[in-house]
């Protein structure tokens, strides 16, 4: 399996990008911000952006499906390994607290309402600066943030 493209794959990771809008979005509307149902559209975000930025430096798709799953500790790491250094406060606290939960299925079965690190306006806050900082990266073929 391999872990690097020759190139990247700037539309693959622009389709990410728009879809990890649509989530964020969803966990906005969510009536109760701080349930499951919010949490998991939240995590979606999160590793959807991500993958974004991972598509973008050449990572394939495969390797990130089969090497990070749903670990977004693990998916902030190779971002951060990637070259991406303009994390935005309240991520970190977010894939840790998120990650296990989303990983092994308890906010997409309803078994978890976690008690999140951040307000919802404020990891809000976070997920929109992350997703514009990779998708000013992708738009403008950099790679990585300052």
């Amino acid at each position: 399996m391999t872990r690097r493209r020759l190139q990247s794959d700037r539309h693959l990771a622009a389709v990410f990008c728009a879809n990890a809008r649509s989530f964020h979005a969803m966990a906005s509307i969510q009536r109760d911000r701080h349930s499951g149902a919010s949490a998991y559209c939240l995590a979606i975000a999160i590793e959807l952006g991500l993958k974004a930025y991972l598509l973008h430096r050449g990572i394939t798709d495969q390797w990130n499906r089969v090497h990070l799953s749903h670990d977004l500790t693990k998916a902030l790491k190779c971002v951060r390994r990637a070259g991406l250094k303009d994390i935005p406060d309240g991520i970190r606290e977010l894939a840790d607290l998120l990650g296990p939960l989303y990983a092994f299925g308890a906010l997409s079965r309803g078994l978890a309402s976690p008690v999140m690190p951040l307000p919802p306006p404020a990891a809000d806050l976070a997920i929109a600066e992350l997703l514009t900082t990779v998708e000013t990266i992708i738009a403008d073929g950099e790679r990585g943030g300052g």
